[in-house]
């Protein structure tokens, strides 16, 4: 890379939180049935292990579709992502050449002109440089994103915006036929994805020094595909196959983690996509990372309160270190990985290490 590339911010965004029995309440309701799928359902909320349900629906209109609030469309997530990233004013819009936007199921229908263009033109950025799109990159899509800002910023003097979010909510279809045999499989999806977006800011290093604390100066950033369909849709409906977590784990291991060099004794803070429970307990296997309790507890803590946001995933686990209470005595010597994927299969990886000014 021609410059020094750092994450001066991170932003998160969350819809309204319902309680996994709140949700349960509403997408599969006592008087369908008898209650048996809504009694079904209940008793698998503990097996899932999600605490909170965020959703982007309004639960009086559903199970018609229809925003809780105007608050929640994707271009003013994406308008409220930017404000966020720039409000302490260090840059400023005229410092930001090029915005990256990714995601994989979002409720608007206007596609045209491109949201990213049109969260540009919202926020007012003068950006020297096309607004990306990325859809339908799945839950690795955020980290495609960030590499294009990186690349940016490492060939520019000016600050790039990777914006992302899902709102898989908004495809929900609930199947009340419990001898169905997708009933199970549909109703794991629906209790396991959630909504939200994350924004991160990203410069070069002519714009550090406007920032006093310490920063993420990226030291390599990776993306791969392997071919793959053990996660998809049908219909409309998320298919999680049953051989998803033996087959994803040993992928990432190899195009991902051996590439990076990466190992539990040479990074400090991890942040792992939380795809789901079983697949992010592979991480502490020998054979394909061997992380500690500790070293996956962030990740494991973010899947456990929120479930799996898809695209921003990742994300919300990177903030937490971003925003940790003790960044201020960060250095060098303090190095973080950050690894996501998803559908296809595409993945990537990040390795950084904390800078002071």
């Amino acid at each position: 890379m021609k410059n020094k590339v750092y994450i001066a911010e991170i932003t998160t965004i969350l819809p309204h939180l319902f309680s996994s029995s709140e949700v349960i309440d509403i997408l599969y309701p006592s008087s369908v049935d008898n209650g048996r799928p809504h009694r079904f359902a209940r008793r698998s909320v503990g097996a899932v292990g999600i605490t909170y349900r965020p959703t982007i629906l309004s639960r009086e209109a559903f199970p018609n579709r229809a925003l809780a609030t105007p608050e929640y469309h994707p271009l003013e997530w994406g308008s409220r992502a930017v404000e966020e990233l720039l409000q302490d004013g260090c840059v400023s819009r005229e410092d930001v050449g090029f915005l990256s936007i990714a995601y994989n199921i979002r409720c608007d229908k206007d596609v045209l002109p491109s949201l990213s263009s049109k969260i540009a033109s919202k926020c007012a950025l003068k950006l020297d440089y096309p607004p990306q799109e990325m859809a339908y990159l799945g839950c690795a899509a955020g980290l495609f994103s960030l590499e294009s800002s990186v690349k940016y910023c490492a060939e520019h003097n000016k600050a790039a915006i990777t914006f992302l979010f899902d709102q898989c909510s908004w495809i929900v279809n609930p199947t009340y036929d419990i001898e169905d045999p997708e009933f199970k499989e549909n109703l794991k999806t629906t209790l396991l994805f959630a909504d939200g977006a994350a924004g991160i800011l990203v410069i070069p290093e002519n714009l550090r020094d406007r920032f006093d604390l310490p920063l993420m100066e990226i030291d390599e950033i990776i993306t791969d595909f392997v071919q793959g369909g053990s996660l998809s849709m049908h219909e409309g409906k998320l298919v999680l196959e049953d051989n998803l977590k033996d087959t994803v784990p040993e992928i990432v291991h190899e195009h991902i983690i051996k590439p990076l060099g990466v190992t539990p004794d040479n990074i400090d803070e991890w942040s792992l996509h939380q795809g789901g429970m079983p697949i992010l307990m592979r991480f502490t296997e020998p054979e394909i990372l061997g992380l500690n309790d500790e070293q996956i507890s962030r990740s494991k803590s973010i899947f456990e309160k929120y479930g799996n946001f898809s695209s921003p995933s990742v994300m919300f686990v990177l903030e937490t270190w971003f925003k940790d209470e003790n960044r201020r005595l960060k250095d060098e010597k303090t190095r973080g990985c950050a690894i996501s994927f998803g559908a296809g299969y595409f993945m990537g990886g990040m390795t950084y290490h904390w800078s002071k000014k």
